[in-house]
């Protein structure tokens, strides 16, 4: 190759090495948390759904003991005094009590008490995927760090993943957790009575029970899904209606098209085209069994378009990790540290003390760290799905609880021109 070629390749490498490197450095930066906030703002403002009024909220966090086991409850209510509807939530596998944040603060905001469970034994459950130290080689990947080498490899992870979740998810964890529910409600009850603190707001005679995950399994068989073994009878626990967050659809135990056909309160469903869980036990497209087959009568299904599992936890999703990562000598390990990330990243403020805005806008700050798949373009859907949440789950509960008549019009007659498709709310 003679000196002009050569001069040639090395200008248009030089021009290559330029470009990769603009586009390196030089990238969109993820939207700022007022960013954040602000499109969903944004998106609310232009046709969504608020409630009339905005209250100031507060929190209390406790631990109890039920039959040999501790179970976590936090309160958040508004502080001005009286009586609010009472939302009983259930967090996700692997969630403290404190989990769904984003749902319980803005619910809480817009005029509701909102009681969330967790027995430890459920919200320390993935942390039993702790780092594993195989032989050399078994985890490695093209390009591995040193330092990562130790690390379980994807494999190993999904395979654990699926053993624990088809564990916890089981008929015999299942009666454990509605026993540990009504035992709490039991507790609640008293001290709602007594106006004791916080749990003076809570109003019993107007209950919804709203769950996520294994939450949505248990809330599930509270309001009328049917299973082959005994369950505990709830007998005071009468919900007026109920909102389930990627629901547990186990094809496996077989009568799918009967199962559901005692659920009669008003259900929301709320489900993503992406929404597959990690434990390989429920997929996107038989989520939403519980709402074909459960009668008619206001019932709801919002799908989301690229809605991943992740997202519907409502959870603060501050950074990426995937189960059995090792963590930073300073970073103090959590439940959701066993989850990978999907989407923005919204991190919420301390339980009950995020930020203000209007009853429809989002809680606490929001988001820190850059999307790790689609940038902008992530974070901006993402932001009109939460958009999507705060207004269809917020119109449902104040139609249902308040009587609220402007709620269910917009539920009926405008939600779906909002929302704009591919994402969308049907009605049965």
């Amino acid at each position: 190759m003679n000196k002009t070629h050569l001069t040639t390749a090395y200008f248009l490498a030089a021009i290559a090495c330029t470009a990769f490197l603009t586009g390196c450095f030089f990238r969109p930066s993820p939207p700022t948390p007022e960013e954040q906030s602000e499109k969903i703002e944004q998106f609310i403002s232009k046709g969504g759904y608020a409630s009339k009024r905005t209250y100031t909220i507060d929190s209390v966090r406790e631990t109890w003991r039920h039959d040999g086991q501790t179970i976590e409850v936090s309160m958040l209510a508004p502080t001005a005094k009286g009586r609010y509807p009472l939302i009983v939530y259930l967090p996700g596998l692997g969630e403290p009590a404190d989990g769904g944040r984003l749902w319980r603060e803005t619910w809480a905001k817009a005029g509701y008490a909102v009681f969330s469970i967790q027995p430890v034994e459920i919200g320390v459950a993935l942390k039993e995927l702790a780092p594993m130290h195989g032989k050399p080689g078994d985890n490695e990947e093209p390009g591995m760090p040193d330092e990562d080498r130790s690390r379980p490899s994807k494999a190993a992870i999904n395979s654990e993943l699926h053993y624990l979740g088809h564990e916890y998810f089981s008929q015999a964890s299942l009666k454990k957790r509605i026993d540990h529910l009504l035992w709490a409600y039991s507790e609640l009850k008293p001290r709602a009575k007594a106006d004791q603190g916080l749990f003076a707001a809570a109003d019993i005679s107007r209950l919804i029970v709203a769950g996520y995950d294994i939450g949505a399994q248990t809330a599930a068989a509270m309001i009328g899904e049917k299973f082959d073994g005994v369950l505990p009878q709830p007998q005071d626990f009468k919900p007026l209606a109920a909102i389930l967050f990627s629901p547990s659809v186990d094809m496996a135990l077989g009568s799918v098209a009967t199962r559901y056909q005692a659920i009669s309160i008003p259900l929301l469903v709320v489900t993503g085209s992406e929404d597959d869980d990690p434990y390989g036990i429920s997929s996107p497209y038989v989520r939403t069994a519980i709402w074909e087959y459960a009668p008619r009568g206001n019932k709801y299904l919002l799908l989301l378009n690229k809605g991943s599992h992740q997202l519907l936890a409502g959870s603060p999703l501050s950074h990426q990790q995937e189960p059995g990562a090792t963590q930073e000598p300073d970073e103090k390990p959590g439940p959701d540290d066993a989850m990978p990330r999907f989407g923005s990243h919204f991190q919420g403020g301390a339980d009950g003390m995020g930020g203000g805005g209007r009853a429809g806008g989002p809680p606490g700050g929001m988001g820190r760290g850059r999307p790790p798949h689609g940038g902008m373009q992530d974070s901006e859907r993402d932001a009109r799905h939460i958009a999507a949440v705060f207004s269809i789950s917020g119109a449902f509960l104040d139609s249902i609880s308040k009587s609220d008549t402007l709620a269910q019009s917009w539920l009926s007659q405008k939600a779906n021109q909002w929302l704009k498709k591919p994402s969308n709310l049907k009605i049965k």
